[in-house]
């Protein structure tokens, strides 16, 4: 595998902290840079509108049932997006490969991530179907991918507007 495909840590976090630390794993010039760059422009936007309906729908709540599917909806709406901004760099089989180690890596840290951070929520194993799922589907969308890395337009609220 090649430097250029390696994506690095999979730190999850409940905040907006990127999960591939130290920034940018591409090379400078290159296409694949400019598409994480991107990709990483629209995750951001993408947590900030998620970040907007959770202050308008989140419950403050003793309920622990209410509790755990919304951390469980935050957990799962972070994982999906960084792992959607991988997505934007799978163009070749090298790529691919090592998507999906980072991929595993990420969903193993995230499960163990909120069982550290949150050690009194139970039913984690619902999580884990969750994001297994999610990382079944984005493994299939990696294995799909082909060609230059994918073109990636920010996604404004004005586009989104105008897809509802």
């Amino acid at each position: 595998m090649s430097k250029a495909a390696a994506l690095g840590p999979a730190q999850p976090r409940w905040s907006h902290r990127d999960p591939v630390e130290g920034g940018n794993p591409f090379p400078p010039g290159t296409p694949v840079r400019t598409a994480w760059a991107a990709a990483t422009d629209t995750a951001l936007d993408r947590l900030r509108e998620m970040d907007a309906r959770i202050a308008d729908t989140a419950q403050v709540t003793l309920d622990p049932t209410v509790y755990r599917t919304q951390l469980f909806d935050l957990a799962v709406g972070r994982f999906e997006i960084w792992t959607e901004r991988g997505l934007a760099v799978v163009s070749t089989e090298d790529t691919r490969l090592a998507y999906e180690r980072w991929l595993d890596r990420y969903l193993t840290n995230w499960m163990r991530y909120v069982a550290e951070t949150c050690p009194r929520v139970e039913a984690l194993e619902e999580l884990t179907r969750r994001l297994s799922e999610l990382a079944g589907r984005r493994a299939r969308q990696a294995r799909r991918a082909g060609g230059a890395p994918r073109r990636h337009r920010r996604r404004t609220a004005l586009a989104v507007r105008s897809q509802a």
